[in-house]
């Protein structure tokens, strides 16, 4: 029990317990230079299966199309650590999908020199684009005779 309270520790730095009988933690998980505040209220046997979350209204945001996903994990999850290491994953990936969302587009010029750069390319070789020209697909035949 040592190793794993020393690992948590190491993992979760920001994330005390509040009582001696280690059934209540709170403090803050870290991911993508942002600490958000939470706390875990473990039942007497210490099993995650009933354990609570509670989050601030800002990680509750972040999480809140993910909430399966927690729930599932925190079913599944042998101990707090691995718990606690698998909701910092989700929320690193959260954090990066919730960016992309809101990401600026590109300036005009941005379209006008991917116009032109297609037109020197060939128009006859653009296939398609996915949403945003994230993406863009052309055909190239290099025809080499001997």
């Amino acid at each position: 029990m040592a190793v794993t309270e020393a690992s948590l520790l190491r993992q979760c730095p920001l994330l005390l317990p509040q009582n001696r009988s280690k059934t209540v933690y709170e403090g803050f998980i870290s991911a993508q230079g942002r600490d958000f505040h939470l706390r875990i209220v473990l039942p007497e046997d210490l099993q995650l299966k009933n354990a609570r979350l509670l989050c601030s209204w800002q990680l509750r945001t972040i999480l809140s199309g993910y909430h399966r996903i927690v729930q599932q994990r925190m079913q599944h999850s042998p101990d707090l650590m691995s718990f606690m290491m698998e909701l910092k994953m989700l929320l690193e990936v959260a954090l990066k999908n919730r960016q992309e969302l809101y990401a600026l587009p590109p300036p005009p010029q941005f379209y006008s020199s991917l116009i032109e750069e297609i037109g020197t390319l060939g128009w006859d070789k653009y296939v398609c684009f996915k949403i945003c020209f994230k993406c863009l697909c052309f055909i190239y035949f290099n025809l080499m005779y001997f």
